[in-house]
């Protein structure tokens, strides 16, 4: 089984230039909530009472999710978060030399603390997370330390953060099969970012490779070339895995929805959501999908609260789905019209730099074969 967290409401709430309304905040709980979400990673209540409040709010909702906070490894953090009702903390460390140093602490202070901020959390929450941050940059045995004593301490999760995004599948899973050994009953969650574009791939991978759980976010959403996609890691589970807790029905709506709220534009061949990418225009891709939609491409739109496909008409479109197109709207074209029809649409996408709408073909035919005005 997988355990998906998202984390598009801390995490990717720290896009620059993204904010999210307490409002937008508790409609997107309730979202990721209907698409079967398993926990949300809410925020972080030492950045203040909005944050407790609008935890405390989605708490309050009774989601069928777990509801999880992010604290650093600081005392009076955690007390923030406790008042926040949220069931689970996530407790994050730095581990790797250069992030230590920018935080002015040394080694010793990591394994130190660990299990005094685990014994804290644990008398305020029901479930600990413990955060190696920035473990792709850390030494191998420095990281095994670290995780022996969140496991001697009782940690219920250890998260792995590939906190710049360096890791490759093959390295991700090597640093996963290197902790399962080691550790072969801990639940890892593996937390990507996409700075080389492989955030998703490395979920994928890191999971396939034996951690438990994967944090994500909605469309990708977060610092500096975002985070693992929600849609996508989701999406590639189900057809690898043949896993189908998850409502992916809710997933079109839901990326629209963080598009909306963060300001962000989802690219037109963004995997999943992008408006083109169950869109066909090639003559063979076109035919082939008239006569199977699966011929070319990997499931049906539908699956995903979306179109099954569509084809539409520009410089490579072929005769047969420009005939089946007319057929559609009752009109029966000879083939030579067919040719004719084709290589005008083919000329005016050329000139437009564009598709062709249905309207302009219709429009097109007629003036071609009918002089109609």
């Amino acid at each position: 089984m997988v355990w998906v967290i998202d984390s598009t409401l801390r995490d990717g709430e720290q896009a620059p230039g993204v904010a999210f309304s307490k409002k937008e905040k508790l409609r997107l709980a309730s979202m990721l909530d209907d698409v079967g979400i398993d926990e949300i990673e809410a925020g972080i209540p030492a950045m203040g009472e909005d944050i407790i409040d609008t935890v405390r709010d989605i708490v309050r909702l009774r989601p069928t999710t777990r509801v999880l906070v992010w604290s650093r490894a600081i005392g009076k953090d955690i007390e923030m978060a406790r008042r926040s009702e949220a069931e689970a903390i996530h407790i994050a460390f730095p581990v790797s030399d250069i992030q230590l140093a920018t935080m002015k602490k040394e080694w010793h202070w990591v394994i130190d603390t660990i299990p005094v901020m685990i014994e804290q959390a644990r008398r305020s929450f029901n479930y600990v997370s413990i955060g190696i941050q920035d473990a792709s940059r850390c030494l191998n045995n420095r990281l095994a330390e670290s995780i022996g004593v969140a496991v001697r301490a009782k940690a219920n999760r250890v998260r792995i953060a590939d906190t710049v995004g360096i890791l490759t599948p093959l390295s991700a899973a090597e640093v996963i099969t290197g902790i399962k050994t080691l550790y072969p009953l801990l639940d890892i969650d593996f937390h990507a970012h996409n700075d080389l574009g492989m955030a998703t791939a490395n979920c994928m991978t890191a999971w396939q490779s034996g951690a438990s759980s994967v944090s994500v976010t909605v469309n990708g959403l977060g610092e500096r070339a975002g985070n693992a996609s929600l849609e996508e890691f989701l999406m590639a589970v189900s057809l690898h895995s043949g896993i189908e807790k998850y409502n992916l029905k809710g997933l079109f709506s839901l990326c629209r929805y963080v598009s909306k709220i963060s300001g962000r534009p989802i690219p037109p061949g963004k995997a999943i959501c992008g408006e083109m990418v169950f869109s066909h225009e090639s003559g063979i891709h076109a035919d082939g999908t008239l006569k199977n939609l699966l011929a070319f491409q990997p499931f049906d739109g539908k699956n995903v609260g979306r179109e099954s496909f569509q084809n539409v008409f520009g410089t490579h479109s072929g005769a047969g789905a420009l005939k089946y197109f007319l057929e559609q709207r009752n009109i029966f074209a000879s083939e030579d019209e067919i040719i004719l029809l084709k290589k005008k649409i083919h000329q005016l996408s050329l000139e437009e730099r564009r598709n062709i709408s249905p309207m302009e073909i219709l429009s097109t035919y007629d003036k071609m074969f009918f002089l109609r005005t």
